[in-house]
C-alpha cells in the first residue's frame, strides 16, 4: 500500500459543477481505513472550500496549499509559509493596472482584490470566500503576500505572464467549474507543488518515490515529476497526458477515486 497519496482539487477532485463528487470521499475514506495519509495539493488558499476538503480528505495531516507557498493543517497549523517580495508584487500591481486585468492577492488567511469584476466574484464564489477590496499597493507594503493570481480569459493571460517578474514563478492552472478561464499562479522562485511536497514528504517521513500523485494541468507537472508514482486525469492537458504514462478516468469519470483504489494495492519500493 502506498503511504501517502498527494491530489489536485481543480479538474481532479473538483469537477465542472465546483464539488467533489461521492465516489472520490467513498475511496478516500477506505484509504484512511486501510492507513494511508491522504493530503491535497492545490493552489487554492487554505481557506474557504479547499480547507473543508483538505479537512475531510486528511484530518490529522497537512496539506500543500497556494501552489506550494503554504504547507499547514486544515485547523491552521503551519509548517511553510513562503512569501512574494514586496518589489515584485508591486510590479505585479503595475502590470494589471496597465492591461486592467484581475489581480488577486492572497496572505495565508484572506484573499484581496483591488477591484470585484464579473469573473473576480465568479471565481470567489467558486472558493467559498469573499475577496476583501482594497488597494493593493497597500496589501503589499502591510500583509504577507504568498502567492498573487492573474485570472484572465484563455489567450489573453499570455502577455501578463510575459511581464512576470524574474523573482517570480508562474504557472497557468484552468478548472473545469470555470472552462476557458486561465488561472496563473504566482510564486516566489523556487517555490512550486515540487518543493511543497517535499517538505510534506519530509515532515511526514515517507519516501518521494512510495508518494502517489494526481493532477491535470500544467502546474501539476513539478509535483508529478518529484514523486514515484504520477497519474494523470483524462481530462488533463494534452502535453501533460503524454509526458505521463498512467492515465486514469476523468474528474467527472471519479478517475481520483480509482487512482485511490489503486494505490491501495502498490507495493512499496
Amino acid at each position: 500500500m502506498i503511504p501517502l497519496a498527494v491530489l489536485d482539487l481543480d479538474g481532479t477532485v473538483i469537477g465542472s459543477d465546483g464539488q467533489v463528487k461521492e465516489c472520490v470521499w467513498e475511496a478516500a475514506a477506505r484509504a484512511r481505513e486501510a492507513g494511508m495519509k491522504i493530503a491535497v495539493c492545490t493552489g487554492r488558499p487554505a481557506f474557504g472550500f479547499a480547507q473543508k476538503v483538505a479537512e475531510r480528505l486528511g484530518p490529522d495531516n497537512p496539506h500543500v496549499f497556494q501552489s506550494g507557498a503554504h504547507v499547514g493543517y486544515p485547523d491552521g497549523r503551519t509548517i511553510l509559509v513562503t512569501a512574494l517580495r514586496e518589489a515584485d508584487v508591486r510590479s505585479l500591481i503595475a502590470t494589471a493596472r496597465d492591461h486592467g486585468a484581475v489581480l488577486e492577492l492572497y496572505t495565508p488567511s484572506e484573499l484581496f482584490v483591488e477591484r470585484r469584476t464579473p469573473l473576480s466574484e465568479r471565481h470567489a464564489k467558486l472558493l467559498g470566500v469573499t475577496a476583501i477590496v482594497r488597494d493593493l499597493e497597500d496589501v503589499a507594503a502591510g500583509e504577507p503576500v504568498v502567492r498573487a493570481q492573474w485570472v484572465a480569459p484563455f489567450g489573453e493571460h499570455e502577455p501578463l505572464v510575459a511581464a512576470t517578474p524574474e523573482g517570480v514563478r508562474a504557472a497557468t492552472a484552468t478548472s473545469p467549474a470555470l472552462p476557458g478561464i486561465a488561472f496563473v499562479n504566482l510564486t516566489r522562485a523556487g517555490t512550486s507543488k515540487a518543493s511543497a511536497v517535499e517538505e510534506l514528504a519530509k515532515h511526514l517521513r515517507v519516501p518521494l518515490k512510495d508518494i502517489l500523485a494526481v493532477g491535470d494541468s500544467d502546474n501539476d507537472v513539478p509535483m508529478l515529476d518529484v514523486v514515484g508514482h504520477p497519474r494523470v486525469m483524462a481530462n488533463g492537458s494534452p502535453a501533460v497526458i503524454a509526458r505521463y504514462g498512467r492515465v486514469v478516468p476523468s474528474v467527472e469519470e471519479c478517475g481520483a477515486a480509482e487512482a485511490l483504489d489503486e494505490a491501495l494495492s502498490l507495493p512499496i519500493a
